[in-house]
Protein backbone atom coordinates (compact mmCIF):
# COMPACT_ATOMS: atom_id res chain seq x y z
CA UNK A 1 0.00 0.00 0.00
CA UNK A 2 1.54 3.30 -0.50
CA UNK A 3 1.64 5.71 2.01
CA UNK A 4 3.21 9.39 2.04
CA UNK A 5 5.73 9.58 4.16
CA UNK A 6 5.55 13.55 4.46
CA UNK A 7 1.96 13.38 5.84
CA UNK A 8 2.76 10.44 8.15
CA UNK A 9 5.21 11.96 10.27
CA UNK A 10 3.88 15.63 10.29
CA UNK A 11 4.74 16.31 14.59
CA UNK A 12 1.48 16.78 16.60
CA UNK A 13 3.22 18.17 20.18
CA UNK A 14 1.88 17.73 23.53
CA UNK A 15 1.49 20.74 25.89
CA UNK A 16 4.86 20.35 27.18
CA UNK A 17 6.69 20.42 24.35
CA UNK A 18 4.52 23.23 22.52
CA UNK A 19 5.61 25.53 25.24
CA UNK A 20 8.93 24.43 25.16
CA UNK A 21 9.19 25.21 21.31
CA UNK A 22 6.65 28.58 21.74
CA UNK A 23 9.48 29.71 24.41
CA UNK A 24 12.56 29.09 22.00
CA UNK A 25 11.33 32.02 19.50
CA UNK A 26 10.62 34.32 22.38
CA UNK A 27 14.19 33.44 24.31
CA UNK A 28 16.09 33.80 20.73
CA UNK A 29 14.43 37.58 21.09
CA UNK A 30 15.11 38.24 24.23
CA UNK A 31 18.68 36.94 24.10
CA UNK A 32 19.44 39.37 21.51
CA UNK A 33 17.46 42.28 22.95
CA UNK A 34 19.82 41.03 26.15
CA UNK A 35 22.87 41.56 24.06
CA UNK A 36 21.51 44.71 22.59
CA UNK A 37 21.73 46.13 25.95
CA UNK A 38 24.82 44.45 27.04
CA UNK A 39 26.78 46.46 23.69
CA UNK A 40 25.42 49.46 24.21
CA UNK A 41 27.12 48.92 28.17
CA UNK A 42 29.65 46.57 26.94
CA UNK A 43 30.85 43.63 28.53
CA UNK A 44 34.22 43.20 30.76
CA UNK A 45 36.77 41.04 28.62
CA UNK A 46 33.88 40.47 25.70
CA UNK A 47 34.26 42.88 22.41
CA UNK A 48 32.09 45.07 22.15
CA UNK A 49 29.14 45.59 20.05
CA UNK A 50 28.14 48.10 18.20
CA UNK A 51 25.13 49.43 15.99
CA UNK A 52 25.84 50.99 12.93
CA UNK A 53 23.57 54.20 13.48
CA UNK A 54 20.75 54.77 15.88
CA UNK A 55 18.31 53.85 12.78
CA UNK A 56 19.64 50.23 13.31
CA UNK A 57 18.57 49.88 17.04
CA UNK A 58 15.44 51.52 16.68
CA UNK A 59 14.79 48.72 14.01
CA UNK A 60 16.25 46.24 16.06
CA UNK A 61 13.99 47.34 19.16
CA UNK A 62 10.94 47.24 16.75
CA UNK A 63 11.27 43.55 15.94
CA UNK A 64 11.89 41.92 19.56
CA UNK A 65 8.51 44.15 20.65
CA UNK A 66 6.64 42.99 17.34
CA UNK A 67 4.37 39.76 18.27
CA UNK A 68 2.65 39.57 14.56
CA UNK A 69 5.88 36.48 13.34
CA UNK A 70 4.13 37.92 9.87
CA UNK A 71 5.13 40.96 10.27
CA UNK A 72 8.69 40.49 12.57
CA UNK A 73 9.55 38.39 9.61
CA UNK A 74 9.06 41.74 7.37
CA UNK A 75 11.27 43.72 9.73
CA UNK A 76 13.72 41.43 10.12
CA UNK A 77 13.97 41.37 6.47
CA UNK A 78 14.11 45.08 6.36
CA UNK A 79 17.17 45.10 9.04
CA UNK A 80 19.14 42.02 6.72
CA UNK A 81 18.55 44.61 3.86
CA UNK A 82 19.49 47.90 5.09
CA UNK A 83 22.42 46.57 7.03
CA UNK A 84 23.46 42.71 5.41
CA UNK A 85 26.65 43.69 7.81
CA UNK A 86 26.06 43.79 11.52
CA UNK A 87 27.93 43.16 14.97
CA UNK A 88 24.33 41.31 15.55
CA UNK A 89 24.60 39.00 12.96
CA UNK A 90 23.95 36.01 15.49
CA UNK A 91 21.08 37.39 17.12
CA UNK A 92 19.72 38.27 14.05
CA UNK A 93 19.99 34.83 12.65
CA UNK A 94 18.59 33.86 15.85
CA UNK A 95 15.33 35.44 15.13
CA UNK A 96 15.21 34.77 12.36
CA UNK A 97 15.23 30.42 12.98
CA UNK A 98 12.14 31.80 15.95
CA UNK A 99 10.21 33.79 13.26
CA UNK A 100 10.49 31.33 10.51
CA UNK A 101 9.87 28.58 12.83
CA UNK A 102 6.70 29.93 14.04
CA UNK A 103 5.17 31.19 10.57
CA UNK A 104 6.30 27.83 8.80
CA UNK A 105 4.07 25.38 10.78
CA UNK A 106 0.94 26.75 8.44
CA UNK A 107 2.96 27.77 6.19
CA UNK A 108 4.63 25.12 3.65
CA UNK A 109 5.97 27.92 1.41
CA UNK A 110 8.59 29.67 4.72
CA UNK A 111 10.08 25.83 5.19
CA UNK A 112 12.89 26.09 3.01
CA UNK A 113 13.88 29.55 3.99
CA UNK A 114 14.16 28.19 7.43
CA UNK A 115 15.78 24.57 6.44
CA UNK A 116 18.76 27.32 4.99
CA UNK A 117 18.37 29.75 8.05
CA UNK A 118 19.13 26.30 10.41
CA UNK A 119 21.94 24.92 8.15
CA UNK A 120 23.28 28.69 8.20
CA UNK A 121 22.86 29.27 12.20
CA UNK A 122 24.31 25.49 12.65
CA UNK A 123 27.84 26.42 10.82
CA UNK A 124 28.63 28.93 13.00
CA UNK A 125 27.18 27.70 16.28
CA UNK A 126 27.12 23.89 15.52
CA UNK A 127 25.51 22.83 18.86
CA UNK A 128 22.51 25.05 18.73
CA UNK A 129 19.86 23.31 19.72
CA UNK A 130 16.85 25.56 18.10
CA UNK A 131 18.53 25.91 14.66
CA UNK A 132 18.36 21.73 15.14
CA UNK A 133 15.43 21.07 16.27
CA UNK A 134 13.60 23.28 13.58
CA UNK A 135 15.94 21.35 11.01
CA UNK A 136 14.84 18.00 12.24
CA UNK A 137 11.46 19.08 12.43
CA UNK A 138 10.73 20.37 8.63
CA UNK A 139 13.56 18.53 7.07
CA UNK A 140 11.56 15.30 6.36
CA UNK A 141 8.39 17.34 4.96
CA UNK A 142 10.45 19.53 2.83
CA UNK A 143 12.32 16.73 1.67
CA UNK A 144 9.44 14.20 1.30
CA UNK A 145 10.05 10.61 -0.28
CA UNK A 146 12.91 11.35 -2.68
CA UNK A 147 15.33 14.19 -0.86
CA UNK A 148 18.57 15.88 -1.76
CA UNK A 149 21.50 14.11 -0.37
CA UNK A 150 23.07 17.38 1.16
CA UNK A 151 19.38 17.31 3.01
CA UNK A 152 19.46 14.43 4.60
CA UNK A 153 23.15 15.18 5.67
CA UNK A 154 21.92 17.88 7.12
CA UNK A 155 18.83 15.84 9.27
CA UNK A 156 21.13 13.85 10.71
CA UNK A 157 23.54 15.84 11.75
CA UNK A 158 20.55 17.97 13.41
CA UNK A 159 18.92 14.98 14.80
CA UNK A 160 21.96 14.04 16.43
CA UNK A 161 22.51 17.43 17.90
CA UNK A 162 18.86 16.88 19.35
CA UNK A 163 19.79 14.09 21.09
CA UNK A 164 22.82 15.05 22.43
CA UNK A 165 21.28 17.90 24.14
CA UNK A 166 17.94 16.48 25.11
CA UNK A 167 18.80 15.57 28.92
CA UNK A 168 20.31 19.68 29.29
CA UNK A 169 17.60 21.47 27.30
CA UNK A 170 14.44 19.54 29.88
CA UNK A 171 16.71 19.63 33.05
CA UNK A 172 14.29 20.15 36.00
CA UNK A 173 15.99 23.66 36.33
CA UNK A 174 14.61 24.69 32.96
CA UNK A 175 11.01 23.69 33.38
CA UNK A 176 8.45 26.45 33.01
CA UNK A 177 6.30 27.56 35.32
CA UNK A 178 2.92 25.66 35.52
CA UNK A 179 4.68 22.48 33.76
CA UNK A 180 3.84 19.05 35.69
CA UNK A 181 7.14 16.74 36.11
CA UNK A 182 5.21 14.13 34.29
CA UNK A 183 4.32 17.10 31.30
CA UNK A 184 8.13 17.87 31.02
CA UNK A 185 9.48 14.21 31.00
CA UNK A 186 6.77 13.58 28.04
CA UNK A 187 7.37 16.75 26.18
CA UNK A 188 11.41 15.50 25.90
CA UNK A 189 10.50 12.04 25.08
CA UNK A 190 8.25 14.15 22.47
CA UNK A 191 11.18 16.00 21.08
CA UNK A 192 13.96 12.57 21.10
CA UNK A 193 11.13 10.67 19.23
CA UNK A 194 11.43 13.22 16.82
CA UNK A 195 14.60 12.84 16.27
CA UNK A 196 14.74 8.94 15.75
CA UNK A 197 12.31 9.71 13.24
CA UNK A 198 14.15 12.55 11.58
CA UNK A 199 17.04 9.48 11.28
CA UNK A 200 14.63 6.83 10.21
CA UNK A 201 13.44 8.62 7.39
CA UNK A 202 17.04 10.17 6.28
CA UNK A 203 17.76 6.19 6.75
CA UNK A 204 15.37 5.18 4.96
CA UNK A 205 15.62 7.80 1.95
CA UNK A 206 19.35 5.99 2.02
CA UNK A 207 18.25 2.92 1.08
CA UNK A 208 19.65 2.15 4.50
CA UNK A 209 16.84 -0.24 6.05
CA UNK A 210 17.99 -1.65 8.72
CA UNK A 211 19.28 1.41 10.02
CA UNK A 212 15.82 2.99 9.62
CA UNK A 213 14.08 -0.21 11.70
CA UNK A 214 16.27 0.56 14.76
CA UNK A 215 15.08 4.55 14.64
CA UNK A 216 11.65 4.32 13.52
CA UNK A 217 11.02 1.55 16.88
CA UNK A 218 12.94 3.62 19.03
CA UNK A 219 11.09 6.86 17.95
CA UNK A 220 7.72 4.31 18.93
CA UNK A 221 9.65 3.18 22.62
CA UNK A 222 10.31 7.29 23.58
CA UNK A 223 6.36 7.89 22.25
CA UNK A 224 4.45 5.45 21.71
CA UNK A 225 1.45 8.12 20.64
CA UNK A 226 2.52 7.84 16.36
CA UNK A 227 0.09 6.66 14.75
CA UNK A 228 1.72 8.53 11.72
CA UNK A 229 4.68 6.91 12.70
CA UNK A 230 4.01 2.64 12.69
CA UNK A 231 2.64 3.97 9.58
CA UNK A 232 5.79 4.94 8.16
CA UNK A 233 7.40 1.76 9.94
CA UNK A 234 4.94 -0.58 8.74
CA UNK A 235 5.79 0.11 4.70
CA UNK A 236 9.33 -0.44 5.75
CA UNK A 237 8.70 -3.47 7.09
CA UNK A 238 6.76 -4.76 4.73
CA UNK A 239 8.83 -3.78 2.14
CA UNK A 240 11.30 -6.04 3.62
CA UNK A 241 8.90 -8.78 4.20
CA UNK A 242 8.94 -8.95 8.14
CA UNK A 243 5.44 -9.50 7.58
CA UNK A 244 4.00 -10.33 11.43
CA UNK A 245 5.92 -7.25 12.12
CA UNK A 246 4.52 -5.25 9.32
CA UNK A 247 0.89 -6.34 10.28
CA UNK A 248 1.46 -5.03 13.87
CA UNK A 249 2.42 -2.10 12.58
CA UNK A 250 -0.47 -1.62 10.18
CA UNK A 251 -3.09 -2.37 12.73
CA UNK A 252 -1.90 0.07 14.86
CA UNK A 253 -1.41 2.77 12.11
CA UNK A 254 -5.34 1.97 11.74
CA UNK A 255 -6.50 1.55 15.16
CA UNK A 256 -4.71 4.66 17.19
CA UNK A 257 -6.53 7.48 16.45
CA UNK A 258 -5.09 10.12 19.30
CA UNK A 259 -4.45 11.98 21.08
CA UNK A 260 -0.90 12.41 19.46
CA UNK A 261 -0.46 12.34 15.60
CA UNK A 262 -2.47 9.93 13.79
CA UNK A 263 -3.64 9.17 10.36
CA UNK A 264 -6.35 11.10 8.81
CA UNK A 265 -9.59 8.70 9.76
CA UNK A 266 -10.01 8.35 5.60
CA UNK A 267 -6.83 6.98 5.59
CA UNK A 268 -7.17 4.78 8.61
CA UNK A 269 -10.20 3.29 7.32
CA UNK A 270 -8.04 2.54 4.31
CA UNK A 271 -5.28 0.96 6.21
CA UNK A 272 -7.58 -1.19 8.55
CA UNK A 273 -9.10 -2.52 4.75
CA UNK A 274 -4.85 -3.22 3.91
CA UNK A 275 -4.67 -4.75 6.62
CA UNK A 276 -7.39 -7.21 7.01
CA UNK A 277 -6.74 -8.35 3.23
CA UNK A 278 -2.76 -8.79 3.80
CA UNK A 279 -3.29 -10.29 6.97
CA UNK A 280 -6.16 -13.42 5.70
CA UNK A 281 -3.48 -13.58 2.89
CA UNK A 282 -0.41 -14.07 4.62
CA UNK A 283 -2.09 -16.27 7.41
CA UNK A 284 -4.48 -18.46 4.84
CA UNK A 285 -7.69 -16.75 7.34
CA UNK A 286 -8.65 -13.95 9.41
CA UNK A 287 -8.59 -15.89 13.15
CA UNK A 288 -6.25 -13.88 15.10
CA UNK A 289 -7.02 -10.72 13.22
CA UNK A 290 -9.24 -9.08 15.94
CA UNK A 291 -6.56 -9.98 18.93
CA UNK A 292 -3.94 -8.49 17.07
CA UNK A 293 -5.86 -5.36 16.05
CA UNK A 294 -7.48 -5.14 19.57
CA UNK A 295 -3.60 -5.54 21.37
CA UNK A 296 -2.46 -2.87 18.66
CA UNK A 297 -4.63 0.00 19.55
CA UNK A 298 -3.37 -0.24 22.93
CA UNK A 299 0.37 -0.81 22.81
CA UNK A 300 2.51 1.00 19.76
CA UNK A 301 4.96 -2.18 19.78
CA UNK A 302 4.49 -6.15 20.51
CA UNK A 303 4.36 -7.59 23.81
CA UNK A 304 5.91 -11.01 23.21
CA UNK A 305 6.31 -13.17 19.96
CA UNK A 306 3.93 -12.08 17.32
CA UNK A 307 3.15 -15.80 16.72
CA UNK A 308 1.52 -14.97 13.42
CA UNK A 309 1.91 -18.13 11.23
CA UNK A 310 1.94 -17.58 7.49
CA UNK A 311 -0.27 -19.87 4.82
CA UNK A 312 2.90 -21.44 3.38
CA UNK A 313 4.60 -22.65 6.90
CA UNK A 314 0.97 -23.78 7.98
CA UNK A 315 1.10 -25.75 4.52
CA UNK A 316 4.64 -26.92 5.09
CA UNK A 317 3.41 -28.41 8.58
CA UNK A 318 0.27 -30.21 7.76
CA UNK A 319 2.77 -31.29 4.54
CA UNK A 320 4.98 -32.64 7.06
CA UNK A 321 2.35 -34.71 9.36
CA UNK A 322 0.82 -36.21 6.00
CA UNK A 323 3.91 -37.33 5.25
CA UNK A 324 5.28 -38.58 8.34
CA UNK A 325 1.45 -40.09 8.59
CA UNK A 326 1.98 -41.92 4.63
CA UNK A 327 5.63 -43.32 5.75
CA UNK A 328 4.15 -45.10 8.77
CA UNK A 329 0.20 -45.95 7.61
CA UNK A 330 0.10 -47.66 4.41
CA UNK A 331 -3.64 -47.54 4.40
CA UNK A 332 -3.89 -43.62 5.00
CA UNK A 333 -0.77 -44.12 2.23
CA UNK A 334 -2.98 -45.68 -0.38
CA UNK A 335 -6.30 -43.19 0.93
CA UNK A 336 -4.27 -40.23 0.23
CA UNK A 337 -3.07 -41.45 -2.95
CA UNK A 338 -6.72 -42.30 -3.97
CA UNK A 339 -7.54 -38.77 -3.54
CA UNK A 340 -4.82 -36.73 -4.89
CA UNK A 341 -5.78 -38.59 -7.94
CA UNK A 342 -9.28 -37.88 -7.58
CA UNK A 343 -9.00 -33.97 -6.66
CA UNK A 344 -6.70 -33.51 -9.65
CA UNK A 345 -6.88 -32.66 -13.33
CA UNK A 346 -8.32 -35.95 -14.57
CA UNK A 347 -10.24 -36.64 -11.28
CA UNK A 348 -13.58 -38.11 -13.30
CA UNK A 349 -11.32 -39.94 -15.79
CA UNK A 350 -9.08 -41.69 -12.66
CA UNK A 351 -12.35 -42.81 -10.96
CA UNK A 352 -14.42 -44.15 -13.69
CA UNK A 353 -11.33 -46.41 -14.73
CA UNK A 354 -9.83 -47.18 -11.38
CA UNK A 355 -12.33 -46.59 -8.78
CA UNK A 356 -16.17 -46.67 -9.27
CA UNK A 357 -17.54 -50.38 -8.82
CA UNK A 358 -14.07 -51.33 -7.53
CA UNK A 359 -13.61 -53.23 -3.98
CA UNK A 360 -11.32 -50.68 -2.08
CA UNK A 361 -8.63 -51.29 -0.69
CA UNK A 362 -9.36 -54.59 -1.70
CA UNK A 363 -5.80 -55.45 -0.52
CA UNK A 364 -4.03 -53.11 -2.67
CA UNK A 365 -0.48 -52.50 -0.80
CA UNK A 366 -1.48 -55.29 1.64
CA UNK A 367 -4.42 -52.94 2.93
CA UNK A 368 -7.74 -54.76 3.85
CA UNK A 369 -9.71 -51.67 5.41
CA UNK A 370 -9.39 -47.84 5.52
CA UNK A 371 -10.13 -46.26 9.41
CA UNK A 372 -11.71 -43.38 9.79
CA UNK A 373 -13.61 -41.25 12.87
CA UNK A 374 -17.11 -40.99 13.20
CA UNK A 375 -18.10 -37.60 12.67
CA UNK A 376 -21.70 -38.18 12.13
CA UNK A 377 -25.11 -40.59 12.01
CA UNK A 378 -28.15 -40.44 10.37
CA UNK A 379 -30.67 -41.19 11.60
CA UNK A 380 -29.50 -41.82 15.12
CA UNK A 381 -31.16 -44.72 15.92
CA UNK A 382 -31.35 -46.67 12.81
CA UNK A 383 -28.94 -45.00 10.49
CA UNK A 384 -28.76 -45.13 6.89
CA UNK A 385 -25.58 -42.91 6.29
CA UNK A 386 -22.74 -42.45 8.11
CA UNK A 387 -19.99 -40.03 7.51
CA UNK A 388 -16.20 -40.33 9.15
CA UNK A 389 -13.13 -38.26 8.80
CA UNK A 390 -9.85 -40.06 7.35
CA UNK A 391 -7.72 -37.35 6.77
CA UNK A 392 -8.83 -35.33 9.46
CA UNK A 393 -11.12 -36.70 12.19
CA UNK A 394 -13.21 -33.31 12.35
CA UNK A 395 -13.20 -32.86 8.26
CA UNK A 396 -15.74 -35.59 6.49
CA UNK A 397 -14.54 -36.82 3.80
CA UNK A 398 -15.94 -40.49 3.48
CA UNK A 399 -19.39 -41.57 3.16
CA UNK A 400 -20.78 -45.13 3.85
CA UNK A 401 -24.62 -45.33 2.58
CA UNK A 402 -26.99 -48.34 3.47
CA UNK A 403 -29.55 -49.49 1.47
CA UNK A 404 -31.45 -50.83 4.75
CA UNK A 405 -30.95 -49.09 8.05
CA UNK A 406 -28.53 -50.09 10.34
CA UNK A 407 -29.38 -52.61 13.51
CA UNK A 408 -29.68 -51.15 16.63
CA UNK A 409 -26.98 -53.73 17.67
CA UNK A 410 -24.61 -51.67 15.10
CA UNK A 411 -24.14 -48.75 17.23
CA UNK A 412 -22.61 -50.45 19.82
CA UNK A 413 -19.74 -49.92 17.71
CA UNK A 414 -20.49 -46.78 15.52
CA UNK A 415 -20.55 -43.95 17.57
CA UNK A 416 -19.74 -40.63 16.64
CA UNK A 417 -15.81 -39.68 17.61
CA UNK A 418 -14.48 -43.59 17.69
CA UNK A 419 -12.58 -44.92 14.67
CA UNK A 420 -14.44 -46.83 12.50
CA UNK A 421 -12.75 -49.62 9.98
CA UNK A 422 -14.24 -50.58 6.69
CA UNK A 423 -14.18 -51.84 2.65
CA UNK A 424 -16.10 -51.83 0.05
CA UNK A 425 -17.43 -50.40 -3.29
CA UNK A 426 -16.95 -46.77 -4.34
CA UNK A 427 -20.02 -45.46 -5.83
CA UNK A 428 -19.34 -41.96 -6.22
CA UNK A 429 -16.92 -38.84 -5.57
CA UNK A 430 -17.36 -35.14 -5.13
CA UNK A 431 -14.13 -32.75 -5.85
CA UNK A 432 -14.71 -30.24 -3.92
CA UNK A 433 -15.71 -30.40 -1.33
CA UNK A 434 -13.78 -34.11 -1.49
CA UNK A 435 -15.96 -36.77 -0.57
CA UNK A 436 -16.33 -40.59 -1.57
CA UNK A 437 -18.98 -42.76 -1.15
CA UNK A 438 -19.35 -46.05 -0.90
CA UNK A 439 -22.48 -48.29 -0.86
CA UNK A 440 -23.04 -51.01 1.42
CA UNK A 441 -19.71 -51.11 2.90
CA UNK A 442 -18.66 -54.11 5.03
CA UNK A 443 -17.82 -53.00 8.78
CA UNK A 444 -15.66 -55.56 10.40
CA UNK A 445 -17.67 -56.62 13.66
CA UNK A 446 -20.76 -55.43 12.30
CA UNK A 447 -23.83 -57.36 10.58
CA UNK A 448 -25.58 -54.68 8.32
CA UNK A 449 -29.23 -55.40 7.32
CA UNK A 450 -28.27 -55.55 3.44
CA UNK A 451 -25.30 -57.84 2.54
CA UNK A 452 -22.31 -55.73 1.35
CA UNK A 453 -22.51 -54.56 -2.44
CA UNK A 454 -19.34 -56.67 -3.99
CA UNK A 455 -17.10 -54.74 -6.30
CA UNK A 456 -14.41 -55.81 -8.81
CA UNK A 457 -11.13 -56.18 -7.23
CA UNK A 458 -8.77 -53.36 -7.15
CA UNK A 459 -5.35 -54.07 -9.27
CA UNK A 460 -2.46 -54.54 -6.83
CA UNK A 461 -0.03 -52.09 -7.97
Amino acid sequence: MEFSFVRAVRPVLASGALILIASLASANLAAAQAAGTQAAAGQAGQPQKNWKDRAEYDLYVKITQTTDAKQRLELLNTWRDKYPQTDFQAERNQAYIGTLGQIAQSDPSQRQALIDKCGEVLKTDPKNFTAAYYLTLMGPQVGGNSPPPDLITQVQGAAHIVLDQADTMFSPDKKKPGVSDADWAKAKNQIVALAHTALGWAASAGKDNATAENEYKASLEANPDQGTVSAAYAKLLMDEKKYPEALFQYARAAEYSGPGPSVPAATRTQLLDYFNKAYTQYHGSAQGADQLLAQAKTSALPQGPLNITSQADLANAQADVINKRIESDPGFKLWYTIKQSLTGDQGDQFFNSNVKDAEIPGGAEGVKNFTGTVISIDPPDHPTKVVLGIEDPTKPDVTLEFSQPLPATALDKIKVGQTLDFSGVADSYTKDPYMLTFKDPTIPGVQTAAPPKKGTTRRKR
